[in-house]
């Protein structure tokens, strides 16, 4: 009884050591299921999100920036040709006119009478030459019928010749008039706003005395001071872009080169550049302050990629690509860059690889990266 008791007892000792045994085995099963899903885990974040654009090679123009002012065209003084009183204004400071619109209306009741006793004149005039012109007809039929003499029609032609010379002195006379009286309205002589009106209703206005002041709006340019090693290379008619940001808004349009000023300003040291706007549609006014691109240089097999994308470190340029999942760092040389993009020579970025543009925050050589669209 006694033997059978101690081997029952091996035989519980045993079993619980076997049941320890796979326990402990158990539990380093887990454990090993556990450090390995968080050594995964730690390298899923590892793993940086990255966007890229592609490497496509083209060709574009290196450009460079001057601040620009922009300049109204010519102001003109519209002078009064004749004299009278002012009845009515018929535009205020800052109107935009169109050429041949009316701006000032003169009255002048003496130039009015003198033109109609002069119109009077005229036409008594007429009818007398053509009175003489009768009589001349008649009298060469009687002359030829030997009823009056030579000396008779003779006489006539010489009243005829006299009569018609007066009635061309009297038309030029009334067209004088009629033209002083036609000009008493003052009219734009060309397109443009109205910058200031100098007479007030009732004022009398002389002959050749400034009346109003207006500045064209067909010829509004841009101008810029550059610097000689630019200025040398600027031409007329070249194409420029002109910019400005009004409440967070782009406005850009195009310019051609007017010309260069032959001198240097000796306080700025830089030359006059100017240049037309060739499409005013956001109305830029005189005074305000634009860029003006100018294009300098072709560059040609380049990649053109976003200012954001190169980077520095330790004074030396860079950028990274994405190839095979991985970011490379790639040391490059800039040709042209500026505040939005700059261009790269393709030969410098590996084959078969993508620039990273977004992501790169962080990054280093070799690390896994993934793409996001």
């Amino acid at each position: 009884m006694k033997r059978s008791k101690t081997r029952k007892q091996w035989i519980w000792f045993f079993g619980l050591f076997a049941a320890f045994i796979v326990l402990l085995l158990g539990l380093y099963v887990r454990m090993i299921s556990v450090r390995s899903s968080a050594y995964e885990a730690v390298s899923e974040e590892r793993i940086s999100p990255v966007r890229v654009q592609e490497t496509l090679s083209t060709e574009i123009w290196r450009t460079t920036s001057f601040l620009a002012r922009v300049e109204g065209g010519q102001t003109i003084d519209i002078i009064g040709d004749v004299g009278g009183w002012v009845i009515e204004k018929k535009v205020v400071l800052g109107q935009e006119v169109e050429k041949g619109e009316e701006l000032i209306v003169l009255e002048d009741p003496r130039r009015v009478l003198r033109l109609q006793e002069s119109e009077a004149r005229l036409k008594s005039a007429k009818a007398n030459l053509n009175e003489l012109r009768r009589k001349y007809d008649q009298s060469l039929t009687l002359l030829e019928k030997g009823i009056i003499a030579r000396d008779s029609v003779d006489s006539l032609s010489n009243q005829l010749a006299s009569e018609s010379a007066n009635v061309d002195s009297l038309e030029a006379s009334y067209g004088l008039m009629k033209w002083d009286v036609d000009n008493m309205t003052v009219r734009a002589p060309i397109s443009g706003k109205i910058v200031e009106v100098i007479p007030d209703i009732g004022q009398e206005v002389k002959a050749g005395q400034l009346a109003v002041k207006m500045v064209s709006i067909e010829e509004k340019r841009v101008v810029a001071g550059v610097e000689p090693k630019w200025a040398r290379i600027i031409e007329p008619g070249m194409t420029v872009r002109l910019s400005t940001t009004l409440n967070n808004s782009l406005e850009e349009t195009d310019g051609k080169i007017i010309g260069v000023s032959p001198d240097i300003d000796t306080i700025s040291g830089t030359y006059r550049v100017e240049a037309g706007i060739v499409n005013n549609d956001y109305n830029w006014l005189s005074g305000e302050i634009v860029n003006m691109e100018i294009p300098i240089e072709l560059l040609e097999d380049v990649v053109v990629v976003p200012r954001t994308a190169v980077l520095s470190d330790s004074n030396e340029l860079f950028i990274f690509v994405y190839k095979d999942g991985k970011a490379l760092k790639v040391p490059v040389t800039v040709d042209w860059i500026n505040d939005r993009e700059g261009t790269i020579s393709k030969d410098l970025i590996p084959s078969d690889s993508s620039i990273i543009v977004e992501g790169h925050v962080g990054l280093a050589g070799g690390q896994l990266v993934k793409l996001i669209q």
